[in-house]
């Protein structure tokens, strides 16, 4: 499993280093670049929702079982800017086999700058080898 999640291209072009994750839990961090901001100068929350959403992947497919997000929901806290580095964190919450929730935060330091909730999908399918 690990070594997919090493290889994702998504992960690569963000710059995004894993610090942690284990089923149900996970913790990734980013450093805003240049080219991840808007017109504000402060982080695209695009680049955000990323960094989460990378964060979630993990955590819901850390036990080798195939899930999906399919709602995430983002409050936007305070603004980061070029150079600052982000943590992301998503926790499983509840749910049950098919359908579960997740809490995510963003923090720079150990200041919030963004939290939000997700709902994750499974079949129950495996992870395949080719996936």
């Amino acid at each position: 499993m690990e070594g997919y999640i090493l290889n994702d291209r998504f992960r690569k072009f963000l710059g995004v280093n894993v610090l942690e994750f284990k089923p149900g839990f996970a913790k990734v961090e980013g450093i805003v670049r240049e080219e991840f901001t808007n017109f504000h100068g402060s982080a695209h929350g695009g680049f955000l929702i990323s960094l989460a959403d990378f964060a979630l992947g993990l955590a819901a497919n850390a036990d080798g079982v195939k899930r999906f997000a399919i709602s995430i929901d983002m409050d936007f806290i305070a603004p980061a800017f070029v150079g600052d580095k982000l943590v992301a964190e998503a926790k499983l919450v509840g749910g049950g086999k098919r359908i579960s929730f997740y809490e995510i935060k963003i923090l720079r330091g150990d200041e919030i700058i963004a939290n939000g909730r997700a709902v994750v999908y499974s079949r129950g399918e495996r992870i395949k080898s080719n996936d």
